[in-house]
């Protein structure tokens, strides 16, 4: 189950980033052509040497990133990607497909200092370990950020409601991190472009109105809140709700939900979802009519609830 959730996430996530380059993004491919030398801000390169330095590379994953003469273009590094037109850096991505595969990068902290990145729009950081250590909270201030993925590295303390400093974002995942509990979601309608939410294991059980949030979201077509400890939407909240209509993939599985205010909630969706996953809840009685009015769903999944009766005008 979960190896198939992260495959479905990186297919989302590739298809995000095709968009993104379509659309005129400027991360540069061609940044380690050998025709091209000098490029780098030296402020940026400076920035980017302090983060290295809180970083634990027991396999040299980062040998290109270093002060001798024949690499000190910060743009030819690993990981980093630069503006063709300006030479800022625009992407920092250290996740392990890019480094290494096999091998992992660990964290003792982010250096402040990557606040000097203000022209950074990608920020992939995933499956490094950071061991609990707090969340950093001038990374609100990184205000151009469009993609930013933090997902399994084990950040805690409080959860960073500063994220929703960074209104630019449409892709945000902070999944399988250690944060305390979240205590509300207000800082979530902020980032009105956001398009791919993963928040899974993060504990929002004291977040009643945590569908009005996402509902505030109108470019959102992609829903993660798995192991969340949801729940169920308060129907008297529901009723206020203005809905988006752009949902199209929604995984709420391993939660508690267990009323029928999660279906009316759904039911705002009819025409967009096409791919739904409930399952590992507490959902009981019968299947509602309200899947067989989805016609644009075509995967879904209730598996290990409590409902009673197989619907027969669900899609195959």
């Amino acid at each position: 189950m979960q190896g198939h959730g992260r495959s479905l996430k990186l297919f989302l996530a590739f298809a995000l980033l095709l968009l993104q380059y379509a659309q005129g993004g400027e991360v540069d491919h061609n940044q380690r052509d050998t025709n091209v030398t000098g490029r780098c801000i030296e402020k940026e390169r400076q920035a980017l040497l302090a983060f290295k330095r809180g970083l634990v590379d027991d396999y040299n994953l980062l040998s290109s990133w270093s002060s001798e003469a024949q690499k000190q273009d910060c743009c030819r590094w690993i990981g980093v990607y630069c503006s063709n037109q300006t030479g800022h850096v625009i992407g920092l991505d250290l996740s392990y497909k890019v480094i290494g595969g096999d091998y992992y990068l660990q964290g003792k902290m982010i250096s402040p200092k990557l606040i000097e990145l203000q022209h950074l729009q990608h920020l992939y950081l995933n499956e490094i370990n950071f061991t609990g250590s707090q969340f950093p909270d001038f990374i609100g201030s990184l205000t151009n950020l469009r993609y930013l993925d933090l997902s399994w590295a084990y950040f805690g303390g409080k959860f960073p409601s500063q994220v929703g400093n960074l209104t630019n974002l449409v892709y945000l995942d902070l999944s399988c991190n250690r944060f305390t509990s979240v205590e509300n979601l207000n800082w979530l309608p902020l980032l009105s472009s956001l398009r791919y939410l993963d928040l899974s294991y993060a504990n929002l059980s004291n977040v009643f109105d945590w569908p009005e949030a996402v509902n505030k979201l109108p470019e959102l077509t992609n829903l993660t809140l798995q192991e969340c400890d949801l729940p169920s939407p308060i129907l008297s909240t529901l009723s206020y709700i203005n809905s988006s209509k752009s949902l199209a993939s929604v995984d709420l599985s391993f939660n508690h939900l267990s009323t029928s205010s999660i279906f009316l909630w759904l039911s705002n969706y009819n025409t967009s979802l096409v791919h739904l996953d409930l399952s590992f809840n507490q959902l009981a009685g019968s299947i509602p009519d309200v899947f067989g009015n989805m016609s644009s769903l075509a995967h879904l999944d209730l598996y290990s609830n409590q409902l009673e009766a197989i619907l027969g005008s669900l899609k195959q």
